[in-house]
């Protein structure tokens, strides 16, 4: 049923169910940068035997299993932006002050993370590596929050946008922006695609969902039928390449063609999985709490140092001491050390440093509004 053109709706609280979609969310992505080690051979290490190419078809059950297990990655990442773009839409404005804290959180971790490996590793690393370290945002060393920190200063330009035009205008830019970025790209990258694209893409998807199709959005059982879709459809077309791999020499390295953030498989199942947990409603303040940690968890586990010189190491321990019989068995393992171990540095961080940084935002900020404003309207002024 389509909503009238009001676009009035009820404003809800965010609740646990939501919160414990983000922490799975979290692992998930783990699980994704465990087997991308896995499958990656490093630069950095002088080593590679520990590495399977899960690129290429294969008869092996296992590793057919782990190329599977790789979009984890990209549905973590959707879960995770269907989740702020839902409470997004009835945002009016950013918050510069929240923008320089994640700035400085990122900044922080990073030059600490560089202080210890640095003395781990007796000042062994490239200048490349050290650039990078010391300008994080930059350098998008975690790509999603560099992403989701220009998505989060244009949001409210874009709300404008959403709001002012009529249904018909949002359905036909949200239906030109879908065939384009997510139905041609996810066969051919193509069009320009970039994150920051398919973020906007998704975001007038779920616009016309909140606003015009509220009761799809609250059909439990409907959503469950879009979720077994999405997460058969990315199944069977895994599957197929794999089968014409083994016959077909041109597609026989095919296999992650389709581990993608534009997969529609993939983003609709992230959709369905966030209707059906906003319509489940508890809480839980051991939940809650661990999702506000999932910003932290994300910079610390896939910080550069981290994940290149130091992933490498635990499974090439793994498969020196234990080999790979079980090596399915060995990621969703090694995801949850590195998941605690994440969330155990996030949680001294925000009980010790992160207490500095808010003191230091809530002081310099209000400085640098103060100057801002003066230079805008000074700009402004020029004719």
């Amino acid at each position: 049923m389509v909503q009238s053109n009001s676009r009035t709706c009820d404003v809800k609280k965010r609740n646990s169910s939501i919160e414990f979609i983000k922490v799975i969310s979290i692992v998930l992505i783990i699980i994704s940068h465990v087997i991308q080690t896995l499958g990656t051979n490093n630069p950095n290490i002088p080593y590679s035997d520990y590495v399977i190419d899960i690129s290429n078809a294969t008869s092996n059950i296992q590793y057919l299993l782990l190329a599977l297990l790789r979009n984890f990655g990209p549905l973590g990442n959707s879960i995770f932006f269907v989740c702020s773009a839902w409470f997004l839409l009835e945002s009016k404005r950013s918050s510069n002050k929240k923008i320089l804290q994640m700035i400085l959180d990122v900044w922080v971790i990073s030059v600490l993370l560089f202080i210890i490996v640095y003395d781990m590793r007796n000042g062994n690393l490239g200048i490349e590596m050290i650039i990078k370290q010391f300008f994080p945002t930059t350098f998008s060393n975690n790509w999603y929050i560099t992403c989701y920190l220009i998505f989060y200063a244009l949001h409210p330009f874009i709300n404008i946008v959403i709001y002012r035009i009529d249904q018909s205008s949002l359905f036909r830019c949200t239906f030109v922006l879908s065939f384009l970025y997510i139905g041609c790209n996810y066969i051919v990258p193509s069009f320009f695609e970039t994150d920051l694209i398919l973020w906007i893409t998704i975001y007038f998807i779920i616009a016309y969902l909140k606003f015009y199709l509220p009761r799809l959005t609250k059909n439990v059982s409907l959503n469950l039928f879009f979720a077994a879709t999405g997460l058969i459809g990315h199944i069977c077309i895994v599957l197929f390449t794999n089968f014409l791999g083994l016959r077909f020499y041109y597609l026989h390295d095919k296999l992650l063609h389709w581990n993608k953030n534009c997969s529609p498989f993939t983003i609709l199942l992230a959709i369905s999985i966030f209707n059906i947990s906003q319509n489940i409603h508890f809480e839980n303040n051991i939940i809650n709490n661990i999702s506000r940690m999932s910003f932290l968890v994300y910079i610390i586990h896939e910080n550069n140092l981290l994940a290149y010189y130091y992933r490498p190491l635990l499974w090439n321990y793994v498969y020196n001491k234990f080999g790979y019989n079980l090596v399915v068995g060995w990621v969703f393992l090694l995801a949850i050390l590195i998941f605690l171990f994440s969330l155990l540095a996030s949680t001294i961080y925000k009980n010790t440093l992160q207490r500095f940084v808010i003191y230091f935002v809530d002081m310099v900020y209000p400085i640098w509004r103060k100057w801002y404003i003066k230079a805008e309207s000074i700009v402004l002024q020029i004719h």
